[in-house]
């Protein structure tokens, strides 16, 4: 059976084209030096502008709260990377005074307050390529509110809070960063839709890479590493978003995740905080997502880790026990998730010295009813070698009053 093509009426088509081209000429392109201000530059600019810097050190001073502030919809902004030259041959944003986000791309009037969850308006386009954003308190760079977005071959440099940090925003491509220094995550991808992220490097962070709250997020390629986490998938719960109806689609695939055994040196009482180092790659408290085809190695805790969010909290502030009990923002199980054709070594081999040292493999499953969870449809298949360990428990016995899991198989009904 043929499928009917649609077409465009000859006119409507022409004037698309026309409208395209007229906005392609009135595009400028504003060059600024050290010395210079880049934010004067994007003020002045007019939608589908670019701003060429050329490589300097840049302190802003027009703005107490923001290195740059962009609003401008479609706008382009470059940095002149002059190879061979270290870095006098980059474009670094640095911090001034009081600044605590480094780069800050939303609709005019809705910023980043952690509070703010609506925003009547939406950035639409926001492209960012060659800087070195270093030192801010808070978010390296940050979109809220951004439909179109790309970050390409940028630098996060001990930004404190969170590296390169999309959220509330869709459609977006993160590529050839580098993000390190962070006390909570290098990079992390909160409340968004259809972005990806590819051949990036985290390092020297608390967690290295992050997903909450999000449907449809690519990520593949990417080097993770010397972080206290890999790779977390988090829960509502951990997340700084209201949940979505649906929280889908997370495919990580062919990265390579080794060494994350860093001390934890985040903040104290911090979600991030509790974290104990040495895993590879968490889900927790997620479902219908996928990890496949990675290179997993070297984490001295746990390889993969898939946990109930109830379960992998019990004992912290944040368990589901407390008195009173926090809110659970979704169901803290664990379902549909494939963990398949990952290549494991020498995961596990130096647990922290904590009373949880038992769950230490290469891949941990481990979810239960105790902690009001029932967890279904996980497959794990296809792992390599066939020899690698595993720890897997559903239920527990109680020897002595006392709660002990009862080892099994790590779970197939998903397959």
């Amino acid at each position: 059976m043929m499928t009917r093509m649609k077409f465009r009426p000859l006119c409507l088509a022409l004037g698309i084209a026309a409208l395209s081209a007229t906005t392609a000429a009135n595009a400028a392109v504003h060059r600024v030096f050290p010395g210079h201000s880049i934010q004067a530059a994007i003020d002045a600019a007019a939608p589908g502008d670019t701003i060429l810097v050329e490589p300097g050190v840049y302190r802003e001073t027009g703005n107490g709260r923001y290195g740059l502030r962009i609003s401008t919809p479609k706008l382009r902004l470059i940095g002149k990377v002059v190879p061979g030259r270290g870095e006098a041959g980059k474009v670094r944003l640095v911090r001034n005074e009081r600044q605590e986000t480094g780069i800050y791309a939303a609709p005019a009037g809705c910023e980043y307050d952690a509070y703010a969850t609506s925003c009547a308006d939406t950035l639409h386009g926001f492209y960012l390529r060659g800087f070195s954003v270093e030192d801010f308190p808070r978010n390296g760079i940050q979109t809220r509110w951004v439909d179109g977005f790309e970050f390409i071959s940028n630098e996060s440099v001990r930004n404190l809070n969170n590296g390169i940090y999309p959220t509330v925003s869709a459609n977006g491509l993160v590529r050839d960063n580098v993000s390190y220094g962070s006390l909570d995550t290098a990079m992390w991808v909160a409340a968004s839709q259809n972005v990806r992220v590819i051949n990036n490097v985290m390092y020297d962070s608390v967690i290295g890479f992050e997903i909450t709250v999000s449907n449809n997020v690519w990520v593949t390629q990417n080097k993770i590493y010397d972080n206290t986490l890999g790779i977390g998938l988090f829960h509502p719960n951990g997340a700084g978003n209201p949940p979505l109806p649906e929280m889908k689609n997370w495919v990580i695939e062919h990265n390579d995740v080794r060494n994350n055994n860093r001390p934890n040196n985040a903040p104290l009482g911090s979600f991030q905080s509790f974290l104990p180092p040495g895993i590879g790659i968490l889900l927790s408290g997620v479902s219908d997502h996928v990890i496949a085809k990675n290179t997993v190695t070297d984490n001295g805790f746990v390889g993969i880790g898939v946990l109930g969010w109830c379960t992998a909290n019990n004992g912290t502030p944040n368990a589901c026990d407390t008195v009173p009990p926090p809110e659970l923002l979704g169901d803290p199980a664990v379902n549909n998730n494939r963990i398949a054709l990952n290549k494991l070594a020498r995961n596990g081999l130096s647990p922290p010295p904590i009373d949880i040292a038992f769950l230490a493999a290469d891949i941990t499953y481990f979810t239960s009813t105790l902690f009001g969870e029932v967890s279904s449809g996980n497959c794990f298949e296809k792992n390599k070698p066939s020899s690698f360990t595993f720890f897997s428990a559903t239920e527990f016995a109680f020897p002595g009053g006392v709660p002990t899991p009862i080892p099994g198989p790590l779970p197939t009904d998903g397959c």
